[in-house]
């Protein structure tokens, strides 16, 4: 931690003296948010562990696709929980990428085998996903928009 004194006061370095009473990141979000996020963390476990079962299966060009897939899913929901105005687009990139997939492949990366019709289970929870998102995004950034006053 030691720096020359000169760097010290030309770029001070912000520290926290007690951290007792730091006031912690916290967004402030609805019940129906915090279920919303548990069911997609749920869902992103399951597909994250399809991937990492079927790995092999899956194959070389395609496990950088669903790897793909994963970080537009991880960050649309992170962006929602924060509260970003962005979050409907990246969900509905998920959507249009996660329904793109399974149009152009037929199925989800083989998962048809196990469970007939999942395709179909698949594009309507993308759907589904892509609406209740937008729902909820309109909803939270509704209640928590500063109120402008004006003159």
């Amino acid at each position: 931690g030691w720096r020359p004194a000169d760097v010290d006061q030309k770029f001070p370095v912000y520290k926290i003296e007690n951290v007792h009473d730091f006031e912690k990141y916290d967004t402030k979000s609805s019940i129906w948010l915090s279920v919303w996020t548990w069911v997609q963390l749920i869902l992103l476990l399951l597909i994250v562990s399809y991937f990492f079962a079927n790995i092999a299966k899956i194959g070389t060009p395609n496990m950088f696709i669903y790897g793909a897939f994963v970080f537009i899913y991880v960050y649309a929901y992170s962006d929602l929980m924060d509260g970003n105005k962005y979050a409907v687009v990246w969900e509905l990139l998920k959507a249009a990428t996660g329904i793109t997939i399974i149009i152009m492949t037929g199925d989800w990366f083989g998962a048809g085998t196990f469970i007939p019709g999942l395709s179909y289970i698949a594009i309507a929870y993308f759907l589904i996903s892509a609406g209740i998102t937008a729902l909820l995004s309109f909803a939270e950034n509704k209640e928590t928009a500063p109120v402008s006053i004006r003159a």
